[in-house]
């Protein structure tokens, strides 16, 4: 293949080009599950009091409010868009109120979840969020409550689900998965390429992924040739010839706003939707310019900031540092694999 010369994710593309703040809050979890990495729910990462977060997040609102951008050579007002992973992070004391204020400063949020939570409270949140990320567990989680909590968030926010692939039973669980989108068709047994993308998605023993790297992105199960093709499969399906009232005026259909775009050397462009990118071995991008901290910022369960997980550069501790300094220019990644779908997407050039 031609050498890569760009990646740009959908969020460059979006109104405003919202800067993507990740920001693990600890890892307390109401789940157990035995393929999830036990840093990711063993508690030793306890939740922060409820000031901690309020106040992190009027820091960290503050200072993207104050910092303008250039972007196709107009300053502008960087748009904010959060994402907040654990842990559980649904069973945050006073997580509302965390939310409400994100909401107060016209702050976009996801959250990523288990589903756990009771339907009322699904109705509740849903009035502050703009997407949620649910993972659909397997082992531990009620079909008919998972499916409860869907569609009280369909047609509100936009879903992102994925299902964990237990060996042995992806192909099922891929027929849950479709079950599942059915319950965003219209009355005409269409979808828009905006409100769902449904995945099993691969288990892997570490925070890594990709089937061309054994060595170091090992599977959690030893699945079959076919498990694996069915785990490949895209997560967003479009209509080919999508309704124009069904989608956002500025996608008209084009997969850049739903997927990464990479550039090669030889004219090719390849558009790849976020779970495919690491199955595919396409998160390889040593040596080229990074706009780390710009277009994305990550907050740790420690409340250390950085500029990706990848943890290319550190900007403090939140809980003391009394001003955010954050880099404008980019860094050249020196790294020989991008695992984290959030730093995949930021911009990257040679």
């Amino acid at each position: 293949m031609s050498k890569l010369i760009s990646v740009v994710g959908p969020h460059y593309h979006a109104p405003n080009n919202p800067v993507n703040i990740q920001w693990s809050m600890g890892n307390t979890c109401n789940y157990s599950c035995e393929y999830c990495p036990s840093i990711l729910h063993n508690g030793t990462s306890p939740w922060m009091p409820k000031e901690t977060y309020l106040k992190t997040v009027e820091k960290v609102c503050d200072y993207y409010k104050e910092h303008t951008y250039i972007h196709n050579g107009e300053e502008k007002v960087r748009a904010m868009h959060w994402e907040l992973i654990g842990g559980e992070v649904t069973t945050i004391p006073d997580f509302e109120e965390i939310l409400q204020r994100l909401y107060d400063y016209k702050a976009s949020v996801t959250v990523y979840s288990n589903g756990s939570r009771t339907v009322r409270w699904w109705e509740e949140a849903r009035n502050f969020l703009q997407g949620v990320v649910l993972t659909y567990h397997p082992l531990t989680m009620d079909k008919q409550h998972f499916k409860e909590v869907v569609d009280v968030l369909k047609g509100h926010v936009t879903v992102d689900i994925s299902i964990a692939g237990i060996s042995g039973q992806v192909k099922e669980l891929y027929e849950f998965g479709e079950e599942l989108r059915e319950m965003f068709n219209d009355n005409n047994g269409r979808q828009s390429i905006y409100d769902v993308s449904i995945a099993v998605k691969t288990m892997y023993k570490k925070l890594l992924g990709g089937y061309n790297n054994y060595d170091t992105q090992e599977t959690w199960y030893d699945y079959t040739p076919e498990e694996i093709e069915i785990m490949q499969r895209p997560g967003v399906i479009p209509n080919p010839t999508p309704p124009e009232d069904n989608i956002p005026s500025h996608v008209k259909g084009d997969p850049k706003y739903w997927s990464t775009e990479f550039k090669y050397e030889d004219g090719t462009v390849k558009y790849v939707q976020s779970h495919q990118i690491i199955n595919e071995g396409l998160n390889k991008f040593a040596g080229m310019k990074c706009h780390l901290g710009s277009e994305g910022l990550n907050i740790d369960m420690h409340g250390e900031i950085i500029s990706s997980w990848c943890g290319a550069k550190s900007f403090g501790n939140i809980t003391q540092i009394k001003e955010l300094e954050l880099p404008t220019e980019h860094y050249n990644c020196p790294f020989e694999y991008c695992n984290n779908l959030n730093d995949i997407s930021i911009t990257k050039s040679l």
